[in-house]
């Protein structure tokens, strides 16, 4: 996919941002299609971040928890070049410290947030291993 195919799309998803469940659906699809932006995979995932950011800020609880585990998240997406080893355990150590942030979480509402964090971090993991 080339990264103005990839705008497009996300053009469409952040059009619909006022209906929860249409934008939700749209950042997953997304997430997906980032991976395969072939002229511009860096661009492509800072467009997703600006994006999912808009996501969380639409759906979870506005809290220093959910903050600090959506930044945890986005470090640990950003797999350092090397052995697919070293990627996913990079990767690994961004889904413990998301569990870490969430565990201490004042309300059930935060926590899940914060956990919701490592589905994003499931799929690069994913990707990992298919390379």
């Amino acid at each position: 996919m080339r990264f103005d195919e990839f705008a497009a799309e996300r053009a469409q998803v952040v059009g619909v941002a006022d209906d929860i469940a249409a934008f939700k659906a749209g950042v997953e699809r997304l997430r997906g299609l980032a991976a395969t932006v072939e002229d511009d995979p860096a661009k492509a995932l800072r467009y997703l971040e600006a994006t999912e950011r808009m996501l969380l800020e639409a759906t979870a609880p506005q809290s220093e928890t959910v903050a600090h585990a959506f930044e945890a998240m986005l470090r640990a997406r950003q797999a350092p070049a090397g052995t697919a080893a070293e990627q996913r355990a990079h990767v690994e150590a961004g889904i413990a410290e998301v569990a870490r942030i969430a565990a201490v979480a004042p309300t059930d509402a935060e926590r899940d947030a914060a956990l919701e964090m490592n589905a994003a971090l499931l799929r690069v993991l994913e990707r990992i291993e298919r390379q």
